[in-house]
């Protein structure tokens, strides 16, 4: 387990050569996603969120007592090299978790997030939104590579930089705290001294999505046998968040794009039962898809709900559902339906009838598969057997092979199908009346 260090602020100095920052990292002016944070003789790095909120560490701004700053934090213009632009505005307020204090171990501690709410605003922002708690989780499954930026040093013996940069790192699993995430680092490559608070972004479709902020880091600061840095994520922080939106009279609106939907096609019909299917594409936000079936055209009262699952990312996830205890003889309406913080999107109403089969009629294999909605391509052959209990309600001619139904009743048959040299059997229950 590799030892994640703090990144302290670092003292400010002039360097005698122009550097990037960030070990092995490359230019990042004109990204205005971060901001350089200088207090006294020390710098930090920040996100700037809103045109009026800046996301950065905590121990960029609280003692080991738990005392905020009163000092005032000169924030430069996002992205700037700040030789050439040196305007600066200040912070009116800092937002933290309660009782929060820098421990003194040198050493990742929990909640180390801070909101700095500025004096005035500072525009050029490119960041357009929070990644949500759920699509930190599955970009940290995935493995997503992630862009860090900073104004730190670029190796263990330089000062913090003058102008901003960038590396590209992919998210990996081990969280060591509640709100927390962590990216791989090398011995070579990685954030350093000054870059605490600088934002960890991603692009989802044409957004530029803040993931969170750096806090500590192992690496090519720190040596360590497994390199890792750990950041934390606003959207984790709720109350904070809400807070920071009050005190500059801004609204946390969803943005991004709403899940496409297609709703598929009904298979697999017997009287009481039939599957279902349609894609959906989370358009890489955390997604909950259902498909809703009802008797009535409108959906005004629905028989039933079924979940499909989760989506996320941006792939195309094809769904299914079987749906039981249905009516026989009936038409059912049906629809996917998915949603996401940005909105709800419903797919295109399709429909199917449950089938009924009248007594002294029998039905080839062919025409039955059809009447079933079970797909032909590629078949090669089918066997219909009835189970032994219904026998009186339905049997085979040996000779024609025909399905002949005798008497009401449930006829249960078993339909074995060889495609493309796969044999599955399924078996289903068809009512004769």
């Amino acid at each position: 387990m590799a030892l994640t260090l703090v990144l302290s602020a670092t003292i400010v100095g002039l360097p005698t050569t122009r550097a990037d920052a960030v070990v092995g990292g490359t230019s990042a002016v004109g990204n205005t996603a971060v901001v350089r944070l200088q207090q006294g003789r020390t710098v930090c790095s920040g996100a700037l969120w809103t045109s009026r909120i800046v996301v950065t560490a905590a121990h960029c701004v609280v003692d080991a007592s738990g005392t905020v700053t009163s000092n005032p934090i000169f924030v430069n213009l996002p992205g700037v090299d700040v030789q050439q632009s040196p305007q600066t505005v200040t912070q009116s307020a800092i937002i933290t978790v309660d009782g929060w204090r820098l421990d003194g171990s040198g050493y990742s501690q929990a909640d180390d997030i801070a909101f700095l709410i500025l004096e005035t605003d500072l525009p050029g922002g490119v960041i357009r939104r929070l990644a949500t708690p759920a699509e930190v989780a599955a970009w940290r499954q995935e493995g997503r590579v992630v862009t860090l930026l900073g104004y730190g040093r670029t190796s263990p013996t330089s000062t913090s930089s003058l102008a901003p940069n960038a590396i590209d790192q992919p998210l990996s699993l081990p969280v060591t705290w509640p709100g927390a995430f962590s990216a791989t680092q090398t011995t070579t490559t990685g954030i350093c001294s000054g870059d605490s608070g600088g934002p960890v972004v991603t692009r989802v479709g044409n957004d530029v999505v803040l993931v969170g902020i750096n806090s500590a880091a192992s690496g090519p600061c720190s040596e360590s046998r497994q390199p890792s840095m750990t950041g934390f994520a606003p959207s984790a922080y709720p109350n904070l968040v809400a807070r920071a939106l009050e005190l500059t009279g801004g609204v946390a609106e969803p943005v991004g794009t709403a899940p496409a939907v297609v709703s598929g096609a009904a298979s697999s019909l017997s009287s009481v039962s039939a599957d279902i299917t349609g894609t959906v594409n989370a358009n890489d936000i955390a997604t909950q898809a259902f498909f809703q079936y009802s008797r009535l055209p409108d959906f005004s009262t629905l028989d039933g709900t079924a979940v499909a699952g989760d989506v996320a990312g941006s792939e195309t996830a094809t769904l299914a559902v079987n749906l039981a205890g249905l009516a026989a003889g009936t038409t059912y309406y049906w629809r996917l339906v998915a949603t996401n913080a940005v909105g709800t999107s419903v797919g295109d109403t399709q429909s199917f009838t449950t089938p009924v089969f009248a007594p002294k009629t029998s039905r080839a294999s062919n025409a039955l598969l059809n009447i079933m909605l079970i797909d032909r391509t590629d078949v090669t052959k089918v066997v219909v057997a009835p189970v032994a209990k219904s026998r009186a309600q339905c049997t085979v001619n040996s000779k024609t092979k025909r399905l002949t139904f005798a008497r009401p009743g449930t006829c249960r048959v078993k339909i074995t199908i060889t495609r493309a040299g796969v044999t599955t059997t399924r078996a289903y229950n068809l009512v004769v009346n």
